[in-house]
């Protein structure tokens, strides 16, 4: 004999089945449900709707939480004007984000505030839309965990979590030069995502200048061949914004 739960039993199987998209519609639905004189089937398509809807929001959520980005600043925020030698429809052509399918890159390259991490951030949100890992970092919050994951063992867990995201955002490339060790660790990851995840890295330095930032020369040429072999360089001349509104 089968045994009939009451409605407010219903929604708390449906809770136990992590179902939780149907369980927080269940009451309204049925209502719904006796209002417009629904088939079962009717009523159950809508449950599962509910929870197909509360599933992805709750996957957006996860991704965007995960991805740590500084802002959420898309492209329609920036101004094109203010930075004549970006090319609008270029931006607008990465903002696409075909270039995850090929494993390319992209270096922004120019002066404090002159949009390298609105520009960053646009992408990422647009990566972030596709259903995209995203992660973003600066290079030295990064070597700085990986320095603290080799004292406490967990080094192998924690260079997994820069590798693993379909992309990786590094920020802040040519501030301060790297000793030998913390090179090492930049390159591990770079040589690991080669050809198969995509990177952005911001920087104030041309890459003709990253021999500096790097100190090894011959990392240094492993390091920047990897990133340029399949990559976009988007170099902005112009100045800085926030110079030019704090003026």
């Amino acid at each position: 004999m089968t045994h009939i739960l009451y409605p407010f039993q219903l929604e708390m199987q449906l809770k136990a089945f992590k179902l939780s998209g149907m369980a927080k519609t269940f009451g309204n639905r049925l209502r719904e449900a006796e209002e417009k004189n629904l088939t079962y089937a009717e009523l159950v398509a809508l449950l599962v709707e509910d929870e197909k809807t509360e599933r992805a929001d709750n996957k957006r959520k996860k991704l965007f939480k995960g991805a740590r980005l500084p802002s959420e600043q898309d492209l329609t925020e920036f101004n094109f004007d203010f930075q004549p030698s970006i090319n609008r429809r270029e931006i607008l052509e990465l903002a696409t984000c075909q270039f995850l399918k090929t494993a390319s890159n992209i270096l922004f390259i120019g002066q404090s505030g002159t949009g390298k991490i609105h520009l960053s951030v646009a992408i990422a949100l647009a990566a972030l839309e596709q259903e995209r890992t995203v992660l973003f970092t600066t290079v030295w919050e990064m070597i700085n965990k990986l320095q603290q994951a080799r004292a406490d063992m967990s080094y192998l867990r924690k260079i997994q979590s820069y590798i693993k995201p379909d992309l990786l955002i590094l920020d802040e490339l040519g501030y301060r030069s790297m000793a030998k060790s913390t090179v090492e660790d930049f390159y591990e990851i770079i040589s690991h995502r080669h050809e198969k995840r995509s990177v952005i890295i911001t920087s104030n330095s041309p890459v003709t200048e990253w021999d500096k930032v790097f100190i090894d020369k011959r990392l240094t040429a492993a390091i920047v061949d990897r990133l340029t072999q399949h990559h976009k360089q988007i170099t902005i001349t112009g100045e800085s914004w926030r110079k030019r509104h704090r003026d």
